[in-house]
């Protein structure tokens, strides 16, 4: 009797899938079965992973709306090659009937790392690993992968497409070439080994980090799809990045904030941005319960407008967040002044009937709460935190992910008229920009200097909303 085929590897992907190296990054262009390749991957399938009662694996994401994707995928998957496997939905967890285990995880900013204390996994893979703006959690759950088990192995595992706010660290740590080539660099680190005396010594052996690029023509079954034509109706760094799998440095082509990021950086206003005691400390929020909750902390010292910290998470209700920032007042002495929330936080509720502000302030009794007035065009707010720019400072190391998503927060392109649009693409890095815009439209210390800007910003305006009316016009001719 022939056994029908479940899934059947493109030559990249057996390729993926058959390396011994220790560190193996997957990916390049888009289309390349990146997913799925990491997906069967984790469950270590050359090794009996599945009828291994200690073998362990986790799939990491950044944010829980990206992780349903790959939760769907493997629930088509898994039970048609696992006998008897059966999915938690509560936990995100698989669970084979020798007591093998797959779980799912998503790591929205750096202290998620730390819901992780204590675990272990032979098998840790983070899929579409660019869009981690640094390798922290990267390397922290590097600590969790260990297993007692010496007939199961233990590798790091990740795919990634070029582009993201972590491009650049993910570059370097695999030794990434702007073309996109293979990768391999060899690291000689020193182990722990048994000395055949009931002891133990060092002994120096190379750990191998490989990059194995792949393209959606290499990928058979996706041919003939349209999704090919799909891709080439975006912007031509888009297409660079995602169609040939170019890594072409590590800007972003119609980022609203590259330039005044740049000046930032230049004029020493990215760094080290420490908490001043005695001085309140502002939020600026982005809600969101499916998507992504953001939040910015700034403090007022002089004419300087500071954001100390940021914090983003998703699929958590609004009392998680109340919670975190009660801890960081007990643990860095954080004294609130007002919490800026969009128009939108005064709506009611369909489930509790309540308003954000109202479920906000019974978590956080005593504190203020402010409505920051809805801008009639969104490109007026993003004006608005452009002039501001120049007063803020930013903390690199606790604003890391904020910082990388502003960089990345961009335009769309339009394929029609070869230009781009005055329209945001909305993303992972959508919340974290529109919370930051709260703090352009409602602090009084931003309006200020807003207003010196004034004539400068609105001509710009101007001359955006004249383009777009031109565009218009020559469309409808």
């Amino acid at each position: 009797m022939n056994e029908s085929v479940v899934w059947e590897p493109t030559a990249k992907q057996a390729e993926f899938l058959s390396c011994p190296d220790y560190e193996v990054l997957y990916g390049g262009a888009a289309g390349g079965g990146k997913s799925d390749a990491l997906l069967i991957d984790l469950w270590d399938l050359q090794h009996g992973g599945p009828q291994h009662p200690q073998h362990r694996a986790i799939c990491f994401r950044r944010s829980y709306p990206e992780l349903k994707d790959l939760i769907d995928r493997s629930r088509e998957l898994f039970p048609q090659f696992i006998a008897g496997v059966k999915y938690d939905k509560n936990d995100h967890l698989w669970v084979t009937p020798a007591g093998a285990k797959f779980e799912f995880g998503y790591l929205s900013n750096d202290n998620d790392r730390f819901k992780y204390r204590g675990r272990a996994w032979n098998k840790i893979g983070f899929d579409e690993l660019s869009l981690w703006p640094t390798e922290v959690c990267y390397l922290y759950l590097m600590s969790r992968n260990r297993t007692t088990a010496r007939d199961l192995s233990c590798d790091m595992r990740g795919t990634t497409n070029p582009d993201g706010p972590g491009q650049k660290w993910v570059m370097e740590r695999w030794g990434i070439e702007e073309d996109g080539r293979a990768a391999r660099i060899v690291v000689p680190t020193e182990f722990e080994v048994e000395d055949g005396q009931g002891g133990f010594r060092m002994e120096m052996r190379n750990i191998v980090r490989r990059f194995i690029p792949a393209k959606l023509v290499e990928n058979p079954y996706l041919r003939g799809t349209g999704y090919r034509e799909r891709l080439l109706q975006m912007a031509p760094e888009d297409q660079e990045a995602l169609l040939q799998g170019l890594w072409r440095g590590n800007r972003v082509d119609g980022a609203y904030y590259f330039k005044e990021l740049q000046r930032a950086r230049a004029e020493g206003r990215i760094g080290r941005v420490h908490h001043q005691p005695g001085v309140l400390v502002n939020t600026f929020w982005d809600l969101g319960f499916n998507d992504c909750n953001s939040i910015w902390f700034h403090q007022a010292v002089g004419l300087e407008n500071r954001f100390i910290h940021s914090y983003q998470n998703s699929g958590e209700a609004l009392g998680h967040y109340a919670s975190y920032l009660q801890k960081l007042a007990q643990e860095r002495g954080y004294v609130y002044g007002t919490h800026y929330l969009p128009h939108d936080g005064a709506n009611h509720s369909r489930q509790s009937g309540k308003t954000d502000f109202e479920v906000l302030s019974e978590h956080l009794p005593g504190q203020k709460f402010e409505k920051v007035e809805r801008v009639l065009h969104r490109i007026t707010g993003i004006q608005q935190m452009r002039s501001a720019f120049p007063s803020c400072y930013f903390d690199e190391k606790e604003c890391a992910d904020g910082i990388a998503a502003l960089a990345s927060y961009r335009k769309k392109y339009s394929k029609l008229t070869n230009s781009w649009s005055d329209e945001h693409v909305h993303d992972q890095n959508s919340n974290y920009a529109d919370a930051i815009r709260q703090f352009a439209q409602g602090f009084e210390g931003a309006r200020r200097h807003i207003e010196g800007a004034e004539p400068e910003w609105k001509k710009r305006l101007k001359t955006l909303q004249k383009t777009r009316r031109a565009g218009r016009s020559a469309m409808s001719a």
